[in-house]
């Protein structure tokens, strides 16, 4: 039976739920705990006028091919911020009210009747994007470009910061029994960090610049030095992040001062470098038009400009300059084929201790405090996540 809730907040009305009409009795394999059962479905709404509200949802029916799954962790990603104050990320626009959370790992609790190699009780990493599997770039391979895909937490898509959520089995990946459900919501930021140091393909050594040291920046200089670059330098304009790099053992490290022009910057990112050994690869991670015009004149001539960060919808780059001196550009969108090396190389500790980029927890109960504190500057937030017993 569906929880009996109040589906309304502080005046506002969700956007139902899509749920699937074709469940007959008996198609879903579970055994549900019926204390667990017992305790509200919370969701985490944003408005298209930039308001956050948190309600009950009804409990999620099973379809044959998806897993209910308790989300035991859920981390906040800066895009999400983005939706809440901006309401948009590029052509990307908030239009209805929407649920959202994408970083997610949990507790299946419930087996749809497709289902085959999952069980109740199996701990999973949610992997967010559900493509079609039937265009050119799903059959390609390159599934994250997929114009179907349903990506959890971005319009128009319902996501995953809630205590119940119904996935495809296909997008679960099963953690190792000595894996935290924090480190499994880790793998879909790093995840994004391990899909551009595919894209740019770096070699041993290569000496590279971290544009960024907040989440998606700390998560790629991991991955990055995983891959075997060094030097390593990572900028960012504030002290406690970068505190926060040098603590997992990244000493290049330089503060931006707003005051300098691009020029100046990128003289200073070189300096700290080191003498003969100008960056090649970039990896921006904040998408601010003032770092990549310095990650531009920063890199050396036939370097790689690799964007990960989500800025402004427009844009403008020192287009001449980089013509000029042949500087390439490469984007980086989300991931393919990630999850399970992700989890692989976060289970053998290859990163060290990444538990260390979340700086504050929350539970469900306090999910709009912790998006409050996410926002704010002055709280030295990294990587904030919300947690459920």
């Amino acid at each position: 039976m569906p929880l009996a809730v109040e589906t309304t907040a502080n005046g506002h009305t969700p956007t139902p739920l899509k749920r699937s009409s074709a469940q007959p009795n008996g198609t879903v394999k579970h055994i549900i705990d019926p204390v667990l059962l017992a305790k509200p479905n919370l969701a985490l709404w944003v408005t298209k006028d930039h308001k956050l509200y948190q309600t009950e949802e009804p409990y999620p029916e099973c379809p044959p091919d998806q897993c209910v799954i308790h989300v035991k962790a859920t981390g906040i990603c800066g895009s999400e911020i983005h939706f809440w104050k901006s309401g948009r990320i590029g052509d990307c626009c908030v239009t209805h009210d929407l649920i959202l959370g994408h970083e997610s790992a949990g507790q299946i609790v419930e087996v749809g009747a497709n289902v085959k190699g999952f069980a109740v009780g199996d701990r999973v990493s949610i992997e967010p994007g559900v493509s079609c599997w039937e265009c050119d770039f799903c059959l390609r391979g390159r599934y994250n470009l997929c114009p179907k895909v349903q990506f959890s937490g971005t319009p128009p898509s319902h996501g995953t910061m809630r205590r119940f959520v119904a996935h495809p089995a296909r997008y679960l990946h099963k953690m190792p029994d000595s894996m935290s459900y924090e480190l499994g919501a880790l793998v879909e930021p790093l995840s994004v960090a391990y899909n551009a140091v595919v894209r740019a393909a770096p070699y041993l050594g290569q000496p590279v610049v971290i544009a960024g040291a907040g989440p998606i920046g700390l998560s790629m200089a991991l991955c990055a030095r995983a891959a075997g670059c060094h030097p390593i330098c990572i900028t960012d304009l504030e002290e406690n992040r970068l505190q926060q790099a040098r603590d997992f053992g990244f000493d290049r490290t330089l503060r931006i001062d707003t005051s300098w022009d691009r020029l100046e910057t990128a003289e200073r990112v070189r300096a700290v470098m080191g003498a003969g050994c100008m960056p090649s690869i970039v990896f921006e991670c904040t998408g601010a038009a003032s770092s990549i015009y310095s990650a531009c004149y920063a890199l050396e001539n036939g370097g790689t400009l690799l964007q990960v960060g989500c800025g402004k919808p427009d844009v403008e780059i020192p287009l001449m300059s980089m013509g000029f001196r042949e500087i390439n550009i490469v984007t980086s969108f989300r991931y393919t084929q990630s999850w399970p090396v992700v989890l692989r190389l976060v289970a053998d500790g290859v990163f060290g201790d990444v538990t260390r980029l979340i700086t504050h927890r929350f539970p469900l109960e306090k999910t709009i405090e912790a998006f409050e504190t996410c926002a704010d500057r002055s709280k030295l937030a990294i990587k904030v996540q919300i947690v459920d017993e």
